[in-house]
């Protein structure tokens, strides 16, 4: 089996590597200065554009699968993707997808959905799902690697900003719940849930900025 050129590889996971830098330092309200109210359409914008570097580098590479699966793995591994994507859908009613877009200006104060009783980030939760449920190749596991890399970074990242608005509810939470796998028995009961988004109305700065 011919296998991709190791420079090649390198060049996808350095592209990987700039959608990162630019989108973690252009997070926040980094481009609030210059773009006032379209910075958050600005912002996804750009990382549209970052995204497609690494996929458009990766589609003019061999495919060069790193094993050869059963059948029933590979059904297994679309059921559990199907899944992943209505899981994802359901996530969706409880953020206010005009302000994530940047169609409206929006901030948003400190509250925990249903997801977030169990895991901090639950999109980047149901991303590892998919990322790593997908026909493994050789540049989808350097994709992988480096896209699993960005979510453990960039969501350490993420509440560092969150943690400025909320330094005690949002910390009291964070020892709580597990950022990005769920696990048994570390989940917010109703009553501590109630007590944390209470607490985070009186703390300075309680809207947080959409980022």
């Amino acid at each position: 089996m011919t296998h991709n050129d190791p420079l090649h590889l390198l060049i996808l996971a350095a592209s990987w590597l700039i959608f990162g830098i630019s989108h973690s330092l252009l997070a926040g309200t980094t481009l609030n200065r210059v773009f006032g109210r379209y910075a958050r359409l600005v912002f996804n914008g750009v990382a549209v554009v970052m995204t497609a570097l690494p996929f458009a580098i990766s589609a003019r590479l061999p495919v060069n699968l790193l094993w050869e699966e059963p059948a029933w793995l590979f059904w297994t591994r679309q059921g559990v993707s199907v899944a992943t994507l209505l899981a994802f859908i359901d996530t969706l009613k409880y953020y206010s997808m005009p302000g994530f877009l940047g169609l409206k200006i929006e901030t948003w104060q400190l509250t925990f959905s249903p997801w977030h009783r169990y895991v901090r980030h639950p999109w980047y939760f149901l991303m590892l799902i998919l990322i790593w449920t997908q026909t493994m190749s050789e540049t989808w596991l350097v994709s992988a690697l480096c896209m699993t890399l960005y979510l453990v970074l960039g969501s350490r990242l993420e509440e560092n900003r969150i943690l400025c608005f909320h330094p005690d509810s949002y910390a009291q939470y964070c020892h709580i719940v597990p950022r990005l796998i769920p696990w048994r028995g570390c989940a917010l009961d109703e009553a501590t849930r109630l007590k944390l988004e209470s607490q985070a109305l009186t703390e300075a700065g309680s809207q947080i900025p959409v980022s």
